[in-house]
């Protein structure tokens, strides 16, 4: 780990008050840093990058069933999506939830190009509203776990960019990151014969959605999604499946041992 990156986390340990950051997972120590804890109840903001394929919170909960004890009785997956919408749009649903239900987890996605683009307002209010959302979900007793969107089909290059602005909103509030656009990155290079992208190439196929969800389950339970049920409305095969599954698997661990 560099000096920079050190002096960062130094200056997270010192807003959050160093107590909490490294007695309380609530607080991430750092983006890459493991998660702990049962994290059963979840939920996800997102736009139609999180909604497409059935949405990734179903995903994501039918891996969870065929992959913990006990079908995962008692884990429970909601999905809060604005399309087209910018991560601010959200702040008055997490509110609203947050009156429904405790969250263990709040996972937090940003309009995909949000983080990086070219207009600086944009970037501001993104990160202007991830410190406000961030704080509102660890004032009510939640982790918070940005996802990491991925590049475009014909952009590869925005990949890093993307990591990375992801990686410093993270430091700065304390949560942890899904390294899902890492995950696409790796498996268009392992795998190009998947095809991760809608026609589009900006939105996920089923694919791309089961990916992202075998990164989040890695990431909330700290397990390998090999051997997850294959979804039973898609074409896609157990051996797809393993691959996209071992991609997920791969990458999260990579991910994490850069702390």
């Amino acid at each position: 780990m560099n000096s920079i990156i050190k002096s960062s986390l130094l200056a997270a340990a010192l807003m959050f008050g160093s107590s909490s950051v490294y007695a309380d997972t609530l607080i991430a120590p750092s983006p890459t840093a493991k998660m702990d804890g049962e994290n059963k109840v979840v939920a996800i903001y997102g736009n139609s990058y999180t909604h497409y394929n059935n949405n990734l919170n179903t995903r994501l909960r039918d891996l969870t069933r065929s992959l913990l004890p006990n079908n995962a009785k008692g884990y429970s997956y909601r999905g809060i999506t604005i399309s087209s919408g910018q991560l601010g749009w959200h702040e008055p649903n997490l509110r609203f939830q947050n009156t429904l239900k405790a969250w263990d987890v709040v996972i937090l996605q940003g309009n995909s190009m949000e983080p990086i683009s070219n207009k600086s307002e944009s970037r501001e209010y993104f990160q202007t509203s991830a410190k406000s959302l961030a704080k509102i979900a660890h004032d009510a007793g939640s982790k918070v776990v940005y996802f990491m969107t991925w590049a475009q089909k014909a952009h590869p290059e925005q990949t890093q960019a993307l990591a990375k602005a992801y990686d410093e909103i993270a430091l700065e509030t304390g949560g942890y990151v899904a390294p899902v656009g890492l995950a696409f990155a790796n498996s268009l290079q392992q795998h190009p014969e998947i095809e991760l992208y809608h026609s589009d190439g900006k939105h996920p196929s089923l694919a791309g959605t089961y990916l992202a969800a075998s990164v989040f389950f890695a990431t909330l339970y700290n397990q390998s999604p090999i051997g997850g049920d294959v979804p039973v409305d898609s074409d896609i095969s157990p051996d797809i499946a393993k691959k996209l599954q071992a991609v997920a698997w791969e990458t999260v661990q990579n991910y994490q041992s850069q702390r």
